[in-house]
């Protein structure tokens, strides 16, 4: 997920928004339906749906337009702009402005409104008052098919949309020179609907109205806002996008996605990654069960012979060249404190969990150490971290950290199921892991990470990774645990006033915008937060939760956000930051 060549453009995209609001609530206390938002940052999209709409080209550029995205994969990290919308009149496009909410996006011209809207996940409506409407796409033979015998209808074969004129006396005319369909209403009237199907398509008569359709989304949000955790009244507007964004980034089941799952974003990180999903479970536990057990199995639903989870999946494609960080015992230790897990449902995961421990100590332990080890650091979930700054294959104390915790929930869950045997292994092995890790990792001053083979480090490194083992603060000795607290508070080292940086702003490796090497991220911050507090450093795990939680208040719900400014970075609307803001505004701040 380390894209060099993007950087340039995004420091460029956020430069020009640091002044901006990420979104604008109407006012506080208001139904989520009546939220407004900038389709610059956060794509219009709604639940179950694989489509959405933004303003963002797939270069991330602010094109003022209207873009639909295919979010199925099927073209996945290349350009999924289907088709770009704008209102038309006598030949050119009509000048625009575009106001959002979770119900309807409405672009107000001088000559009537275009309203977009969502009649379900696979239908999407475009109706017109006044103007034209020009769907500017790719024409040519390969991807374009018109349906023989409906002049209103065309379908596009390789994005398996089908675009019907529901109601208004205009049809479909290519404009081949501007790439493109047309559609200018002869009597001021137009609804577009564009639908999306799986294998193929039959015509259908749409006779939803756009009144019922809003009165069944209102009813949805709401039901969503209800079940969305609490917060004081201080993060209330951040409560109500964050809401938003994970309702709009739940997919239905669809190929290889298994169940409902919530996307990383409808950005451009369309995808779940196997350890990002751990996040979204986590803060769905509180309120849906059902839905937060689906975001940790299914992509346990992919698992193969060896154990090993798939680094990313989505309806068309796994991703296998790479791991994520087994933090799913932690996940699952999460959940069983939120929610009633049932016999059924521990008893599903525990084979899992169990070969995916000990896919680790198989697979990815080459000098049979008993210490697992990354073979490249998208594994770590840290793709560029600076302890990776040494040759693969690389054993360090976050991944041995990850499996003790793991061990420690896989004897708790053996217990609930009637395994004493196998939960005494388990914690055998928990405490043999940490005696190892604590061995070989530790050299006096902090942990550290070393290449498996030569035992090199990188010595300029002072990443946040290193602070990682406070997840099991608890189980530290003592000196350990009381002097990474204290290298975690001492002033300009790590603590930021927007969070914990992910290197150090004192290091000669920090970089403001340099992925894992100095902004602020979410999951550090929830596993540090967790283990101080478990660790009973309470007040400094209340201070940390609060300085995040005010920065995404401020800002939004980016990828990752400047250590020292708090500017939001990458793509602007991301799920694991949604989704850790409403876990710490509730878990620590609500009171």
């Amino acid at each position: 997920m380390y894209h060099k060549n993007k950087i340039c453009v995004i420091k460029v995209v956020y430069s020009l928004l640091s002044m901006v609001l990420f979104t604008t609530v109407a006012a506080y206390g208001q139904n989520l339906s009546n939220i407004k938002f900038d389709l610059v940052r956060v794509p219009f999209s709604r639940f179950g749906s694989y489509m959405s709409l933004s303003t963002l080209d797939h270069d991330h550029h602010n094109t003022k337009e209207i873009h639909l995205c295919d979010l199925s994969g099927a073209k996945v990290f290349s350009n999924n702009t289907v088709l770009t919308i704008a209102p038309w009149h006598e030949q050119q496009t009509v000048p625009v402005k575009y106001e959002a909410t979770p119900l309807q996006v409405q672009g107000k011209t001088t000559l009537g409104t275009l309203t977009f809207y969502f009649e379900s996940p696979e239908r999407l409506h475009i109706m017109s008052d006044g103007p034209g409407v020009f769907l500017k796409g790719n024409l040519d033979s390969s991807n374009t098919l018109r349906v023989p015998g409906y002049n209103k209808t065309w379908k596009l074969r390789d994005e398996r949309m089908v675009l019907t004129i529901k109601s208004g006396s205009g049809e479909f005319k290519t404009d081949k020179d501007k790439n493109g369909f047309r559609v200018e209403p002869e009597q001021g009237h137009l609804d577009i609907v564009i639908e999306q199907y799986r294998s193929d398509w039959l015509p259908v008569q749409y006779s939803v109205s756009y009144a019922k359709s809003m009165e069944i989304l209102k009813k949805e949000l709401l039901q969503w806002e209800k079940n969305t955790v609490s917060v004081s009244s201080a993060y209330e507007q951040g409560r109500e996008l964050a809401a938003y964004i994970n309702w709009s980034c739940i997919v239905k089941p669809n190929g290889i996605v298994s169940r409902y799952g919530m996307l990383m974003s409808k950005n451009w990180m369309f995808n779940i990654w196997s350890w990002d999903n751990c996040f979204n479970a986590i803060a769905l536990s509180y309120h849906q069960p059902k839905l937060s057990w689906a975001q940790l199995m299914v992509v346990f639903d992919q698992q193969d012979s060896t154990g090993a989870l798939p680094d990313y999946i989505n309806p068309h494609h796994m991703v296998w060249e790479f791991r994520k960080p087994p933090i799913h015992g932690w996940t699952l230790g999460q959940l069983m404190e939120h929610s009633q897990l049932s016999q059924k449902q521990l008893a599903e995961i525990y084979p899992k969990l169990v070969k995916w421990t000990n896919y680790w100590f198989i697979y990815r332990d080459g000098n049979h150490n008993g210490l697992p080890e990354y073979y490249h650091g998208n594994d770590s979930g840290w793709d560029n971290g600076s302890a990776l700054g040494v040759e693969f294959p690389i054993e360090g104390a976050d991944l041995a950290t990850f499996l003790i915790k793991q061990m420690e929930v896989l004897a708790k869950v053996a217990i609930k199921l009637g395994k004493q045997k196998e939960a005494a292994y388990w914690n055998r092995r928990a405490d043999t892991t940490l005696n190892k890790m604590i061995s070989n990792f530790w050299d006096g001053e902090k942990f550290v990470s070393k290449n498996a083979l030569s035992g090199k480090v990188n010595k300029d490194s002072r990443s946040l990774m290193a602070y990682l083992p406070m997840l099991i603060g608890d189980r530290l000795p003592k000196k350990i645990r009381d002097k990474m607290i204290d290298d975690l508070k001492k002033p300009g080292n790590f603590v930021t006033e927007y969070g914990l940086a992910s290197e150090s702003p004192q290091s000669k490796l920090y970089g403001a915008d340099s992925y894992w090497r100095g902004p602020v991220w979410a999951p550090p911050m929830l596993l540090i937060i967790d283990g101080l507090n478990r660790s009973g450093e309470k007040d400094f795990a209340r201070q940390l939760a609060e300085r995040f939680c005010n920065t995404c208040e401020a800002g939004g719900f980016a990828e990752n956000f400047d250590a020292l400014t708090g500017q939001p970075l990458r793509d602007p609307a991301y799920t694991w930051t949604s989704s850790t803001f409403l876990i710490l505004a509730h878990q620590y701040l609500e009171k």
